[in-house]
């Protein structure tokens, strides 16, 4: 759960967490510096890294997807692999199938199978497990989904995300860690673009608001009722507010929603007046096997947009190796 920055209770607790994140933070950079030790390199394969400073909530899934959509274009065929957080499957790892529930597999996996359906997803704690089931597929581009972690795998070209205005983002790594990768890209919130703005910087948008049937709706100026379970519940609130948001509810992330919560954000629906439930496209995954056809829920597709040539470089780095 994530509490307002300046709240009374985060100023309260803040101390104890800095102290807390101090130790962890530690046995993480030690964690990380021994497996150095061990690393191996694939010369024979191309390893993007998309990871993150934080426990979440910066938007790894969105850009992990913008670059797959950049290879599909270039006729690359590549592999996504993912710890599959939570999921029956998470110890042991395993292919993704979009036939899969989220319960098996993980809900930000199952979301990358649907928008990849041509290419491999795999999931599991064990990386150079995934990396040898994905190789033996004739993968030769390899996506590791937050893999800062997996110093052990010599990459080819990495990405860290950072979230600064999300509550307690620097608890999970030094902030001197962010040195370690190729390239650093900062959220800003959509806006007025200003000067001093970095270019290293990508925000959100959403492109379209989509139907259980997978039809485009437009909600123009309708009442709406909202809901996420992700990271950074906040930001997709915010997002919510440029239309006409008549209520929102958060959950904590990869929450497993049931039918009780479908008809209580129904309920709420219904009490605040509004003509739609809308959730995230990573929810929808969670849902969609159960949801009752009475009620009028919509997801947002959400889009990252970069202000820099991370994705250009990708491709490049990629074409220089012969790889594309």
């Amino acid at each position: 759960m994530h509490f307002a920055a300046n709240s009374a209770f985060s100023r309260l607790i803040r101390p104890f967490l800095n102290l807390i994140s101090l130790i962890f933070k530690s046995l993480s950079f030690f964690n990380i510096k021994i497996k150095e030790l061990r690393q191996k390199n694939f010369p024979h394969l191309f390893i993007l890294s998309v990871d993150s400073l934080s426990f979440g909530g910066t938007g790894k899934t969105p850009l992990v997807t913008a670059i797959g959509r950049a290879l599909e274009k270039n006729g690359a065929r590549f592999a996504i692999i993912s710890r599959g957080y939570r999921s029956q499957h998470e110890k042991n790892g395993m292919r993704v199938e979009a036939a899969h529930g989220c319960e098996e597999v993980g809900d930000e996996p199952l979301l990358l199978k649907a928008n990849f359906p041509a290419q491999d997803v795999f999931i599991g704690r064990d990386r150079l497990r995934s990396l040898a089931a994905a190789e033996a597929r004739n993968n030769r581009i390899l996506i590791l989904d937050d893999g800062f972690q997996s110093s052990h795998i010599k990459k080819d070209f990495s990405v860290m995300l950072i979230n600064p205005g999300h509550p307690y983002w620097y608890l999970r790594h030094f902030q001197f860690m962010r040195r370690r990768v190729d390239r650093v890209l900062t959220y800003r919130p959509a806006g007025p673009a200003k000067e001093s703005a970095p270019t290293d910087t990508y925000e959100f948008a959403i492109a379209e608001f989509v139907n259980a049937g997978g039809q485009a709706v437009a909600i123009g100026t309708a009442p709406i009722v909202a809901f996420s379970a992700l990271g950074d519940n906040a930001r997709f609130e915010n997002d919510m507010r440029r239309y006409r948001l008549a209520a929102f509810r958060s959950f904590p992330d990869h929450h497993a929603f049931g039918l009780a919560d479908l008809r209580s954000l129904e309920r709420l629906r219904k009490a605040s007046g509004g003509d739609w439930l809308v959730c995230t496209e990573k929810d929808f995954c969670k849902i969609k096997y159960f949801l009752p056809g009475e009620i009028p829920l919509l997801y947002a597709r959400n889009e990252i947009r970069l202000h820099n040539d991370v994705i250009e470089q990708i491709i490049q780095h990629a074409a220089e190796k012969g790889f594309i």
